[in-house]
């Protein structure tokens, strides 16, 4: 990969002289990319020859080129079925993705990333795929492959849902799990799952590790597979294997529980309500959860915006309203990006403002300012409340480190600006805005200093690598879509936005209870000064704050 002479001066013997070799580095995966464009397109070529001569030869339409898929094995060393997936690469770049044949043919995206477009945009309607796919393209050369499905699946969801739906109820009829004997005295499974039937099962796997002692001799990876086989026997928890006569984990007993699913929803653009379902228990009592976002609007059938399922991606609006069905429901308080600048002027917020029930509280009662205390107390407490880890967990989706896919659910609430121990009130309070979901890995990466992190607004991270390039990363829950709905003032004018936003106007509504309820957050959660006036108003001397140092913290 350095040979001399790979870049013009800057490659010797091996060596890098006088050139950054992060640069170097990019420009040959680009010009290996290139490369590999030209050996998919010949194979393209020598595919369509093929089936030219067939034609000739008057063979049946359907037996075209039949074998040129073995030639192409033969010259290059592949496998056969290796041949056939670069022929349907190559037809695809050919006569159905034309921008990302131009991406990938100046070396912007590589062949495993124009493989991953390829299997994500198949089936797409003709109509969506032109959108779809320069969206895709936006952000792709930074994006790694797991990425990039994700983001196809989110976009496909919202562009295309009549297409979505159709093709996940066609790959349900695919389901199917078997068992196939290995060597070594082992077998292999294979299957496949709905996805919200995967999250379950992975979900329970993980939590019956948990079930043995810290002297448990195995693995993580082999207490997964000996949970399947208990589960399959009739267990709800993992024995344990430290076989110490002191050991205080559970046994295992027979059950046949089954799990429930938790589904978020959301009211309007401003009002959100998941559901967080109880853990489905049984016997022992193992239990899993699954968290589903989805808009209100679309459970109420008045669009089918995607829902987004945690630990795998967008969903179609009807399987979100199927596990809505059952599910229980915990309201989140949202805002679009117009209406937070509106809204709450210099706070550096993200899109998710608050989780819980509605609260009816039409004036900023003593409820609210003692609330605003106890976030004093929390911003200085290096433990986040269970509120804050809830909001930041829901913004995030998973680890904001570039390109990782950990779920939030198994990473680590991280100050971005590390927390002060001795003096709190030095910086790194434990906010929404100075924290972030980070796996162990990226955590010890960050906090050893080989990359820097910096929060620069609406919940988007700005990352610094170690020849200080720099990669801005967006939070990817089930809420921080960029395609969202639009704002709560879209398409009004100026003189009925002033009159809706007028204060005296606003006192004299009759408020209905969603409206009582987005007073309260607001009262609780934004101090006056910061809110949207028409017209200039005295300011109103805050409440005395009165800090009781001897009370517990709120964990």
């Amino acid at each position: 990969m350095f040979d001399t002479g790979v870049v013009d001066g800057a490659v010797v013997d091996g060596a890098v002289v006088n050139a950054d070799v992060s640069a170097v580095l990019a420009e040959q995966h680009a010009r290996i990319a290139r490369e590999q464009f030209c050996e998919i397109d010949l194979v393209t070529t020598l595919f369509v020859v093929r089936c030219e001569e067939d034609a000739r030869a008057g063979r049946n339409e359907a037996r075209h080129g039949e074998f040129a898929h073995v030639e192409v094995a033969g010259i290059l060393g592949l496998t056969e079925t290796s041949a056939r997936r670069m022929i349907g690469l190559g037809c695809d770049l050919r006569w159905h993705l034309h921008q990302v044949r131009a991406a990938f043919q100046t070396g912007r995206i590589d062949l495993a990333k124009a493989y991953a477009l390829s299997e994500a945009l198949a089936n797409v309607s003709d109509d969506k795929l032109e959108d779809i796919e320069r969206l895709l393209l936006d952000g792709a050369a930074r994006s790694n492959t797991s990425r990039l499905k994700d983001r196809a699946r989110r976009l496909i969801a919202r562009l295309d849902p009549d297409g979505a739906r159709e093709r996940r109820l066609r790959a349900a009829g695919d389901r199917d799990v078997r068992v196939i004997a290995g060597d070594n005295a082992t077998s292999h499974l294979e299957g496949l799952l709905p996805a919200e039937g995967g999250r379950i099962l992975a979900g329970r796997l993980r939590a019956m590790t948990f079930d043995v002692c810290a002297r448990d001799p195995r693995t993580q990876a082999q207490r997964r597979a000996d949970a399947l086989v208990a589960l399959a026997a009739g267990h709800t928890h993992l024995d344990c294997r430290c076989a110490r006569p002191d050991c205080t984990a559970r046994t295992s007993t027979p059950t046949t529980s089954t799990p429930t699913t938790s589904t978020p929803t959301t009211s309007t653009p401003t009002t959100s309500t998941p559901t967080t379902s109880a853990p489905a228990t049984g016997g022992g009592g193992v239990g899993v959860q699954v968290l589903v976002g989805v808009d209100a609007s679309t459970l109420l059938g008045f669009d089918d915006n995607p829902g987004y399922l945690s630990g795998y991606g967008a969903i179609d609006a009807d399987l979100a309203r199927e596990l809505a069905a059952d599910a229980t429901w915990k309201q989140v308080l949202t805002l679009s990006a117009g209406d937070r600048a509106r809204l709450t002027a210099d706070l550096p917020t993200g899109p998710v403002l608050g989780i819980g029930h509605p609260l009816p509280a039409p004036e900023c009662s003593p409820r609210s300012v003692a609330a605003r205390t106890r976030a004093h107390r929390q911003e200085r407490t290096y433990r986040p409340a269970a509120a804050l880890a809830d909001i930041v967990r829901t913004r995030d989706g998973g680890c904001r480190f570039p390109n990782c896919a950990a779920p939030a659910t198994d990473c680590d609430l991280d100050h971005t600006v590390p927390f002060d121990h001795d003096n709190p009130d030095r910086g790194g309070l434990t906010t929404e805005s100075n924290l972030a979901c980070l796996c162990r890995t990226h955590h010890r990466l960050k906090t050893l200093g080989y990359w820097a992190v910096r929060h620069i607004g609406e919940g988007h991270l700005e990352w610094i690598d170690p020849t200080g390039r720099a990669t801005v990363t967006q939070p990817h829950g089930p809420f921080c879509d960029p395609a969202m709905p639009p704002g709560l003032t879209a398409g009004l004018d100026d003189e009925l936005l002033a009159r809706l936003t007028d204060t005296r106007t606003l006192t004299r509504l009759n408020y209905s209870s969603a409206e009582l309820d987005l007073d309260y957050l607001l009262d609780s959660l934004i101090p006056a000064r910061h809110r949207h006036r028409t017209t200039p108003t005295p300011p109103t001397p805050p409440p005395p704050r009165i800090i009781d140092f001897d009370e517990p913290p709120p964990f």
